[in-house]
């Protein structure tokens, strides 16, 4: 496109513009010398461009070249606007390098018309006063049009205000005020390469993406508000296996992410981090969190685990989503427990902590573990589906009260699946993950499906799972009180608390809370009719 450009002219004949600084003299020939250009930009410096047709030709020229003013005429012609702005290197960028800025400038980001335009009109101008090319890198983006892909205009009542995205419109009902962070997403969310949309229905769906996120911070901050990571941050190795892959997760994650902003793909950030947060952190991890968060013990190991988890974790969507949607990123921050401690490191704004760079640890899990864990979705939505028949035909209320006994057929996974189930760690066992009151591996699809409310098989594919065998039964025992899990142990495990389970009453002990009157009631009971220990 340079070595075929064929013509270039600086000039254009106008009555507007930037002027060009010339005299000629009655037979046409021009003054123009390095005397003359010194002046007068030390008067533009002084005036602004307007003194070339407010001044005479006489207070235009040096001292010394005064008295050739009644032989000269001012020249009419102005600057080309591309010549003019394709030098705004010199005196934006070079000009300045003093106070910090550097030349060549990092990037120059304009629309896509400016490839003929102000990109060459600069490049031709360095090249010849420089030897080399005003910038490192070129940006170039479309055009912002309506939500029926048509220009704006205001005859046709198209065009979408940035004030009224921001702050609303007169009816709130219609133009509601998103703020400035949701039409910052609506920017990061989309593909600038071309021309791009945007309307009401857009907007409306790009602030559910941001009310999903902020929700998702939200919660993060809460499980977070008694930890604190000096003293109960688990080590990397004592993690439970979910705990793991999470990281894994989150740290193929940040790896996007930090190649999408180095290569100027902010939609690719956006996409990476409201997939990860509505996947596998919110419909996944966060979901089977609860019981560990709020059922066990406060100091457990696996609630511990899962609270070291979910802080590296913030951390990164923070440092993520801060270019985005900075708002939101730094009143997520000033949140942060951790603000509340006098030995906090946490620095005072989001902005001043870095970027997040994931632990080299997190990318450790095997390429075999993290195929199994990828086919957990699969399996876990055949449980979910053998649930919801039951759920359909009004026998199941809550999945808690439901008993999975399961077969997969592929025997790699069928066999992680069991070593999970075994883990004992209250974390990995199949019943957190499913979220049900138990979970048994059977060895043949037909033991799966005996004496089961309901069966479910479904193919996931054999690179996935195979064929998975859900049976579904009532879960045995009784309904605890505190955690809503089925246990054959409630009422066997304490004369105190015999709406409780084995899980919940050392967890209920140790707060030290009693039902009122129940020591009254304990001591009236016949020795025969007290609960015997649990086994």
């Amino acid at each position: 496109m340079t070595e075929g450009r064929n013509d270039w002219c600086i000039s254009r004949q106008r009555k507007w513009g930037v002027p060009i600084p010339v005299f000629y003299d009655k037979r046409g020939e021009p003054l123009l010398t390095e005397q003359t250009l010194n002046h007068i930009t030390s008067l533009v410096a002084q005036h602004g461009s307007d003194i070339w047709w407010a001044a005479s030709v006489e207070e235009l020229l040096p001292a010394d070249l005064k008295h050739l003013a009644p032989e000269l005429t001012k020249g009419e012609d102005t600057m080309d606007v591309w010549f003019d702005s394709g030098s705004s290197w010199a005196g934006v960028v070079q000009a300045r390098e003093s106070e910090g800025l550097r030349f060549p400038a990092d990037l120059y980001l304009e629309g896509s018309d400016q490839h003929r335009g102000w990109f060459q009109s600069s490049l031709l101008t360095s090249v010849a006063a420089t030897g080399k090319a005003p910038y490192k890198q070129v940006l170039t983006h479309g055009f912002v049009l309506d939500e029926k892909g048509n220009k704006m205009s205001k005859s046709l009542g198209n065009v979408v205000d940035p004030r009224v995205v921001i702050t609303g419109g007169k009816d709130e009902r219609k133009d509601p005020p998103y703020g400035a962070d949701v039409l910052r997403l609506w920017v990061a969310s989309v593909d600038y390469s071309t021309d791009v949309m945007i309307g009401s229905g857009i907007l409306k769906q790009v602030a559910e993406a941001y009310r999903k996120l902020r929700g998702t911070l939200r919660f993060l901050l809460g499980n977070l508000a008694d930890f604190n990571p000096a003293s109960d941050a688990v080590p990397y190795e004592q993690l439970p296996a979910v705990d793991k892959w999470l990281l894994a997760k989150h740290a193929q994650v940040m790896a996007e992410v930090q190649e999408a902003y180095e290569t100027y793909q902010f939609r690719r950030v956006f996409q990476s981090c409201v997939n990860f947060v509505s996947g596998e952190l919110s419909s996944f991890y966060l979901d089977t969190a609860k019981d560990r968060m709020y059922i066990q013990d406060r100091n457990s190991h696996s609630r511990r685990s899962c609270q070291t988890v979910q802080a590296a974790v913030l951390q990164g969507l923070l440092s993520s989503l801060a270019p985005l949607v900075p708002h939101m990123a730094e009143d997520a921050w000033l949140n942060h427990p951790q603000h509340s401690s006098s030995s906090s490191s946490l620095p005072a704004s989001v902005f001043l902590a870095g970027w997040a760079a994931p632990d080299q640890q997190w990318s450790s899990m095997s390429d075999a573990a993290l195929g199994c864990w990828s086919a957990l979705p699969a399996v876990r939505e055949a449980v979910t589906k053998g649930l919801e028949l039951l759920r359909a035909h009004k026998e199941l209320g809550s999945s808690l009260e439901a008993s999975v006994t399961l077969h997969v057929s592929d025997p790699k996974v069928a066999s992680w699946l069991a070593d999970l189930n075994l883990a004992g760690n209250a974390a990995d066992e199949l019943k957190y993950l499913f979220i049900t009151s138990s979970v048994q591996l059977a060895d043949s699809a037909e033991a799966a499906a005996a004496g089961a409310w309901v069966t479910k098989t479904v193919e996931t594919g054999y690179d996935v799972a195979g064929v998975v065998t859900v049976g579904v039964h009532k879960a045995a025992g009784s309904k605890c009180a505190r955690c809503w899990m089925y246990s054959t142990q409630v009422g066997h495990v304490s004369t105190e608390h015999q709406d409780l389970c084995e899980r919940c009453v050392p967890v209920v002990e140790a707060l030290g809370f009693k039902l009122p009157g129940t020591a009254a009631v304990s001591a009236a009971m016949p020795t025969a009719e007290k609960a015997p220990a649990a086994v």
